[in-house]
């Protein structure tokens, strides 16, 4: 039996006067899963209306493809630099199937 879609959101605190940081390591680390994560299905970054947040949404096809997003150097290097980036520890929010009423929409 195949493993399910791994849908994730990560919620990131920057510390004062960390965002630009922290928006700058999350740019490199979706430069890298572009190249190197052919089965990260999405990933994006936004910030929240005031700055106070950055928002990552995820999905992945498996949990080994999470597994290997975990493990790459480029995101063990954000996770290296946590404590110096982030005032409060990431909220991670895990799923795996849509819910059975809703609409995937999706446009590029």
């Amino acid at each position: 039996m195949a493993s399910a879609v791994i849908n994730q959101i990560a919620i990131l605190t920057p510390k004062e006067g960390k965002f630009d940081d922290l928006a700058a390591e999350l740019a490199n680390i979706t430069r890298n899963v572009q190249e190197h994560e052919p089965e990260t299905l999405v990933y994006y970054a936004y910030a929240d209306a005031k700055k106070e947040e950055i928002i990552v949404v995820e999905r992945y096809v498996n949990q080994a493809a999470l597994d290997k997003h975990r493990a790459a150097p480029y995101f063990q290097d954000l996770i290296k630099k946590a404590p110096e980036l982030l005032g409060k520890p990431l909220e991670l929010k895990v799923g795996s199937e849509l819910l059975q009423e809703s609409a995937q929409v999706v446009r590029v």
